[in-house]
């Protein structure tokens, strides 16, 4: 909720000796004095009921912070820094309380003891970011920031208003994007090709349509060619059986002359059995003759030169 800071209440911190109630604020308030009258200190009493660090407030620890510890004497052990806030729509007050003690550091929120995330969390709700250091503007932060360069200042906006925390889920943001862009984009391809592809599909469905009609008149004249071959087929088998019919006619019409001609073979073979015979019988008779015509030879001979010689002796007697 809106509103403003009401006052502040200081305990023994740095020039604050005892308690010391500094206020009320308004919505414009210059605060002037001499040197080391605390105005830098009331502006530390600020930045550390705020949570600043202990570094960034002139000290080295906690305990400096203390009324009297930078010299050695601590007018306590523990100082504490109030600040009220009002909220402008209910009036109501929250009160912001940092406590030392010694050298550790209590958050307080309306008397209840807190975390320092359950306090940084509750200043968040009323538009205080303490890394940002949205609250305060120090000495020099001016001229701090007009000497910054346009991308520090950006970044310093991006602090304040807390959009660099958000860099994260921004740079997330925009890789999913970049990512959305990129599922686009190749669904958009992978729709193109799709189309292609249909239309591909299409023409390979058409010319498979084409394929399956060409297949079918295929079958259809295979069949009519089988048909005519069959038809052809068994008309050469009718033209063959008569053929064949009419050559077993003729075979057996040459098997019956073949029987008579064997059987007249058969006869003349006995014929020429009986001959053979003979024929032994008379070459036997011959070379009987032949041997007994050589026995009587000699006898020829002598018998012939005997009547050659008696025919000389009767032709000389004549």
């Amino acid at each position: 909720m809106p509103g403003m800071l009401k006052y502040i209440e200081v305990e023994n911190f740095k020039s604050y000796k005892g308690k010391q109630r500094i206020g009320p604020f308004k919505r414009f308030t210059a605060i002037i004095g001499p040197n080391g009258s605390g105005k830098s200190n009331l502006m530390d009493a600020i930045s550390f009921v705020m949570g600043e660090k202990t570094s960034n407030l002139r000290s080295k620890r906690l305990g400096d912070l203390i009324h009297g510890a930078p010299i050695g004497k601590p007018a306590s052990n523990r100082a504490t820094v109030t600040a009220v806030y009002a909220e402008e729509s209910s009036d109501r007050e929250i009160h912001f309380q940092r406590i030392i003690i010694n050298n550790t550091s209590e958050y307080r929120i309306d008397g209840h003891t807190v975390t320092a995330q359950q306090y940084n969390e509750a200043l968040e709700k009323i538009g205080i970011l303490i890394k940002a250091k949205n609250f305060l503007v120090f000495q020099g932060t001016v001229e701090s920031i007009a000497m910054k360069n346009a991308k520090e200042r950006t970044a310093m906006f991006e602090d304040i208003c807390k959009s660099g925390e958000m860099k994260e889920e921004y740079e997330r943001a925009k890789a999913e994007m970049l990512k959305a862009e990129e599922d686009t984009q190749f669904n958009l391809n992978k729709k193109k090709g799709i189309a292609a592809e249909r239309k591909e599909a299409r023409l390979e469905k058409e010319e498979a349509e084409r394929y399956q009609r060409l297949n079918e008149q295929l079958a259809e004249k295979q069949v009519e060619l089988a048909l005519f071959k069959l038809y052809h087929n068994e008309k050469d088998i009718e033209e063959i059986k008569e053929e064949l019919s009419k050559k077993s006619r003729m075979l057996e019409k040459e098997n019956k002359r073949r029987e008579k001609i064997e059987n007249e073979i058969r006869d003349k073979k006995k014929e020429q059995g009986v001959l053979s015979r003979d024929l032994t019988k008379l070459e036997q008779q011959i070379k009987e003759s032949e041997t007994n015509l050589n026995k009587k030879r000699p006898q020829y001979i002598k018998a012939k030169e005997q009547t050659s010689h008696m025919t000389k002796k009767l032709d000389a007697a004549k």
